[in-house]
């Protein structure tokens, strides 16, 4: 009886060893991936070309010329600087530009910040002429005015928020907006009085390089992971500048680029 138990026991232990050495081969076999899909967590580098659509309103541009030419007169208290001598002008064009960032995840939420840069060179300009006799004061006034703008590139900070679709991850953003602009408005001012004679003429310009314009960015878009570290993005973005030398701004882009994951 002795033998026999010692017997048994041998045998389990042998078949139990099998069964162990054999879950260790079948373990090695299996592959471990992300919730979901691909892993985008950590820095990532990349490029882009776009399609830009671009409009500024220049309705305004004229306000500070006159209120300048025509300071410590009565002709202010009429509201003559507040005249909207010129009008809206849209520029098309094509822009190039890189990105960079950071993703961090959580299953299959995505969460980061990216910093963008485009060079755009875009020109959009106004011109236009305003005459009218304001109220309480005996003289006409005429202003004939134009403004020119053209927008050098400009850089965005961003939040960014996206979800993991197997390969694919959509995303939406907001943040902030710096451009740089070349700017040149002037405005003349004729005043003439009942009898038609012009007595006094006055012309402002003001030229200015490299100035700065801020704003806000948002929009929406997806990257495409190809490969371990290499993914494809298609974007929409809005840009919105505020007023600067009395000149609003906006930029549309559409976007495709290319970026390396690390």
């Amino acid at each position: 009886m002795r033998w026999l138990v010692c017997g048994l026991a041998m045998m389990t232990q042998q078949a139990g060893a099998a069964d162990l050495s054999e879950m260790f081969l079948r373990g090695s076999n299996t592959v471990i991936t992300a919730p979901g899909g691909t892993n985008w967590e950590g820095f990532y580098v990349g490029g882009h070309v776009a399609a830009t659509f671009a409009g500024a309103d220049f309705g305004g541009a004229a306000q500070s010329l006159v209120g300048n030419s025509l300071r410590n007169s009565t002709y202010l208290n009429a509201g003559v600087q507040h005249w909207q001598v010129m009008g809206k002008y849209d520029a098309s064009g094509s822009s190039v530009g890189g990105f960079a960032g950071y993703n961090t995840q959580w299953d299959d939420a995505v969460v980061g910040i990216e910093f963008n840069y485009n060079w755009v060179n875009l020109a959009l300009a106004s011109s236009g002429s305003m005459g009218r006799q304001p109220a309480g004061v005996p003289d006409a006034v005429y202003v004939d005015a134009a403004a020119s703008m053209r927008l050098i590139d400009y850089g965005t900070a961003r939040a960014r928020g996206g979800w993991v679709v197997g390969n694919f991850m959509p995303y939406g953003f907001v943040g902030l907006a710096i451009g740089r602009a070349d700017v040149n408005r002037t405005a003349t001012i004729n005043l003439v009085n009942s009898a038609g004679n012009n007595f006094f003429t006055d012309t402002v310009t003001e030229n200015k390089l490299g100035s700065l314009a801020y704003g806000y960015t948002a929009g929406f878009g997806i990257d495409i992971c190809l490969m371990q570290n290499f993914f494809l993005r298609g974007e929409y973005e809005y840009v919105h500048f505020g007023s600067f030398h009395e000149i609003n701004a906006h930029i549309q882009t559409v976007r495709i680029g290319a970026g390396l994951k690390f």
